[in-house]
């Protein structure tokens, strides 16, 4: 029998809660979730929560589309001062081989405390729904917490095992032999165990594009790498553009990583011009590097990192699941 996988998180980010309130949108430009929760305070439930004390979600989802993954954050607050004491997380994502959550289903969801010497009568909790994936890919949700792009990059990666996606196509490294290269005005930097060789090529338009050659300059194998490409006004240096390249090995296969020594090609970038036609300068950043033992190397500021955390979390969960395992296992 095929194991289905659904992955449920709850993370505490700093503290402690107690009242309920409904999940609303933080922009009011924007329309309201069709995921509404309501959370209490519950100080009987030692059997689930070592502490004794709980936070019980309820959750009901009234969206026309499938549901496939959700993030709700809850902030927990002093109800005299204000002060934000903890903020919590819930989480769930849907395997592709599972039912997707339908409209009308209703669950509830335990989130175990540690209040300390905090009296729950002082507290006061807030939902807000922060992403929703839905079963066509679609997504909704301002997507402010790291967690969020985590959630959505996981979703991606066990896409990236089950069926042809489009985002693989644009994540996917290409080798050497496949182009495109760089062969004009040339310029070589090393970051970090990365060194990047990049330039100019034209397109069969004859367009010129910025072509990049990544090498592992390091002694360990890669798994994937995000790095940035922003174009530059020369004369003030300020920024005219800039644009994220995520690479990655998308099957889980540790032979098609990038070794020590060997080049992966980024897909070509359209130079951006300044207003008497000139190409504009530019420059390279790393963001984030992932090896094959799971150590990382980089700032990791942007989404874009995150979701390629998520991404491997989700190639190696669907990848334990090909093989008849469980992803807790």
């Amino acid at each position: 029998m095929r194991l289905g996988l659904t992955m449920f998180l709850f993370a505490a980010i700093v503290g402690p809660l107690e009242f309920m309130q409904t999940a609303a949108a933080q922009d009011d430009h924007v329309k309201s979730p069709p995921l509404s929760v309501t959370a209490e305070f519950s100080s009987g439930i030692g059997a689930t929560c070592d502490s004794g004390q709980g936070l019980v979600t309820r959750l009901h989802y009234a969206g026309s589309q499938p549901l496939r993954g959700y993030l709700v954050r809850f902030n927990l607050t002093d109800s005299v001062t204000g002060k934000v004491l903890q903020e919590q997380t819930v989480q769930e994502i849907r395997d592709l081989s599972e039912p997707m959550i339908d409209r009308g289903a209703g669950w509830t969801r335990t989130v175990c405390l540690k209040l300390g010497n905090i009296a729950a009568d002082h507290l006061a909790v807030t939902a807000t729904v922060d992403v929703l994936e839905f079963a066509d890919d679609s997504i909704w949700g301002p997507i402010a917490l790291r967690e969020s792009s985590q959630l959505i990059g996981t979703l991606d990666g066990m896409d990236f095992i089950a069926k042809t996606t489009d985002l693989k196509r644009f994540v996917s490294p290409i080798l050497p032999k496949d182009g495109p290269l760089p062969v004009a005005d040339l310029e070589s930097r090393t970051i970090g165990p990365l060194r990047f060789e990049s330039g100019i090529w034209h397109d069969e338009r004859d367009q010129d594009m910025l072509a990049v050659e990544v090498t592992n300059e390091s002694d360990r194998t890669i798994r994937g790498f995000v790095f940035t490409e922003s174009f530059l006004d020369p004369a003030t240096e300020n920024r005219i553009r800039r644009v994220t390249t995520k690479e990655l090995e998308t099957q889980g296969n540790p032979s098609e990583y990038l070794a020590p020594g060997a080049t992966w090609v980024a897909g070509p970038r359209k130079f951006s011009h300044l207003p008497d036609g000139t190409l504009a300068t530019y420059s390279i950043t790393l963001d984030f590097v992932v090896f094959a033992d799971g150590t990382t190397f980089g700032p990791k500021k942007s989404r874009e990192s995150d979701e390629v955390l998520g991404m491997f979390r989700g190639i190696d969960a669907a990848k334990l699941l090909s093989l008849g395992k469980s992803a807790n296992q």
